[in-house]
């Protein structure tokens, strides 16, 4: 695999690399993005990815310092299912932490921002597996580092590491956001899966650690979500996710979004990048992401990193005359509004094979099968998937955390995703 798409990936290296070459003959790239929003009115910041590990197949790549290329003996051991993440830099060594450290006083000495995101994620490993406590303990030690190196530019600088999707997953990484919030030495974190976004994360937990002074913001990925054998659905390309996923996390408490990954061309098109960037503002605010049609999905991602993401819910199956629960952060539907449940699944259930039932209500059996998408596998067809309609009495669901039961009756079913949809 790697070696089909070698030479592809060098010459779009090569590309890159020359581009930013000939830029940085002409201006400091940074420093003139930095002062462009200030005076667009936009808050500047820098965004540091920690171990990027982005180009591990091609170790020569321009994308590794020279710190990693002359060191590999403070690399990670080698462990199964942290795939390219597995060669990045170990943090218990401290010259690695000095390494980062040298670059966060370059940028906070040299350059004009208000905002330092501390990227975690890209990629999130950073120990070995054992001795969490002593990893949690150096991890805190370095960002108190940090803190110090940003105070110490006499300016405003908030801190933000964006970390793993859960504060369990997160402390076992050696990430404690608890002893953050203690110390003060955070202004608020950003919390995400890695690859595609998550659409159930425990936020009230991680505010019960950090408390009301840190922010706590959901971290989202420009795959909406990615579910077994359908096309990904992209947030850009829909409001109506955008808008579900902003009212169920503020109705949790969140205080507001990060948008990775997020390219648009000026021209993209369903939505251009003027109309999409243009229209973010509504999401800012409860009332004005739950007031208009909206989406809320299920979580479901292809790509899963198993330490770092939330388990996923789908695809599952469901035997004849056995159930599912399920568990979807929602946002109560206003008077006007009606409240749709789609099941996308993989099967031959009609109408009154499948009943749902949500927290204390029971909803009934489907009113309607419709043809979903396409279903493949390796590329070949294996026929359409099809989609469940229930109608969903007024009231049912609430704001926050709801449980939804799926029954099958007579035929075994495999669920692929569930979207609630409020109109």
């Amino acid at each position: 695999f790697f070696g089909s798409i070698d030479d592809k990936v060098v010459a779009r290296r090569e590309h890159w690399v020359g581009y930013m070459a000939k830029l940085s003959e002409e201006c400091d790239y940074l420093a003139t993005a930095l002062a462009r929003c200030r005076e667009k009115g936009i808050a500047p910041g820098i965004s540091l990815r920690m171990n990027d590990m982005h180009d591990a197949p091609w170790p020569d790549s321009h994308m590794f310092s020279r710190f990693w290329k002359e060191n590999p003996k403070f690399r990670l051991k080698p462990w199964g299912g942290r795939s390219w993440g597995g060669g990045g830099l170990d943090y218990a060594h401290a010259e690695v932490r000095e390494h980062y450290l040298s670059l966060i006083r370059e940028l906070a000495e040299g350059y004009d921002f208000d905002v330092l995101e501390l990227d975690f994620l890209r990629f999130s490993f950073y120990f070995d597996r054992d001795e969490i406590d002593r990893h949690c303990e150096t991890m805190t030690g370095f960002i108190q580092k940090v803190r110090t190196i940003l105070d110490g530019t006499g300016r405003s600088i908030a801190l933000l590491p964006r970390i793993a999707s859960s504060p369990g997953a997160a402390r076992q990484l050696g990430f404690d956001v608890q002893a953050w919030s203690r110390m003060a030495i955070v202004d608020g974190i950003t919390v995400a899966n890695m690859l595609c976004t998550s659409w159930e994360m425990p936020i009230e937990e991680f505010r019960s650690l950090v408390g009301p002074n840190v922010a706590v913001y959901v971290g989202t990925e420009v795959q909406g979500d990615y579910r077994d054998g359908l096309p990904v659905r992209y947030l850009p390309e829909s409001y109506e996710m955008l808008r579900g996923l902003a009212a169920g996390y503020l109705a949790v408490g969140a205080d507001g979004f990060n948008m990775f990954n997020f390219f648009l061309a000026r021209y993209h098109h369903p939505v251009t990048a003027e109309e999409f960037y243009g229209g973010l503002g509504e999401l800012r605010f409860h009332e004005e992401a739950r007031n208009k049609p909206r989406m809320h999905v299920l979580s479901a991602g292809a790509y899963q990193t198993v330490e770092s993401d939330m388990p996923e819910q789908v695809p599952t199956a469901i035997r004849t005359y056995k159930a599912r629960r399920f568990e979807m952060i929602l946002a109560a539907e206003n008077a006007s509004q009606k409240v749709e449940v789609l099941v996308c699944f993989d099967g031959e259930a009609v109408e009154e094979d499948l009943w749902l039932r949500m927290g204390l209500h029971h909803v009934g059996p489907a009113v309607e099968i419709r043809e979903g998408p396409e279903l493949k596998n390796d590329g070949n067809s294996n026929g359409k998937s099809k989609i469940a309609v229930f109608n969903v009495p007024a009231g049912v669901i609430k704001d926050g955390r709801n449980e939804l039961i799926l029954r099958s009756q007579r035929v075994d079913t495999t669920v692929l995703g569930i979207d609630v949809w409020v109109r």
